[in-house]
């Protein structure tokens, strides 16, 4: 479902990818890891089309995104791929329900039947009470399943997940990563987590190690 051929990014004089190439299958669950600096959120960030490799492919479905203008790449995040972010990234004005519609409403959905869906991922993530709630007034174990729901709201088919409990403690991270794969396997989704926890990695099927911009290693779950 999801290919990388040769990836190659680089920031001023650091390198960020050297070349990396991968295959990630539909309904799989794979976790990228490697130090600080190892080039893993980069490569998230190039999957994603969150931004552009300088020289390799990125195919989703057997075609191109990396060379799709922004508003096209943009598009596809909004309904094929759902993005979690380490800090959640929700709009503080807006309450844990209206964040989670966001997306459908973007997609022109209707109030109320986007608000409808917000609440059920809510319940389904064991955050129904946090619906009315603004950001502010969540921790953030509770902030990070809001900020889960909205991305996987839209039924996406990829899920990209960039740290996803790098700013919790273990037990609410563990309470984030249970709920995040149990929903991605419920429905088929394809899930892609960035880390350095070992305790997240544990959760996919296959590991794939990054060091200095290159692949380290792959091991099967």
């Amino acid at each position: 479902m999801l290919e990388a051929r040769a990836l190659r990014k680089t920031f001023a004089r650091t390198v960020a990818l050297d070349g990396v190439s991968l295959e990630i299958g539909a309904g799989e669950i794979v976790a990228i890891t490697g130090p600080s600096g190892s080039g893993k959120s980069t490569l998230l960030h190039c999957l994603a089309g969150i931004i552009r490799p300088e020289s390799g492919e990125v195919l989703f479905d057997g075609s191109r995104i990396d060379t799709l203008g922004e508003a096209d790449r943009t598009d596809l995040r909004r309904r094929s791929f759902g993005v979690v972010f380490q800090f959640g990234q929700l709009v503080p004005e807006l309450t844990a329900a209206e964040n989670v519609a966001l997306p459908l409403l973007f997609d022109r959905h209707g109030r109320q039947e986007s608000l409808r869906t917000a609440h059920s991922w809510l319940e389904r993530l064991e955050v129904a009470e946090c619906g009315d709630q603004r950001p502010g007034g969540l921790s953030g174990g509770q902030l990070q399943r809001v900020a889960v729901a909205r991305a996987l709201v839209t039924g996406p088919r990829v899920v990209f997940a960039d740290e996803p409990t790098g700013a919790l403690d273990s037990l609410a991270g563990e309470r984030v990563m249970d709920v995040l794969s149990r929903a991605a396997r419920a429905d088929g989704m394809t899930l892609v987590i960035v880390t350095h926890d070992n305790r997240v990695a544990a959760y996919a099927d296959r590991e794939i190690a990054l060091r200095d911009g290159a692949l380290a290693a792959e091991v099967a779950a």
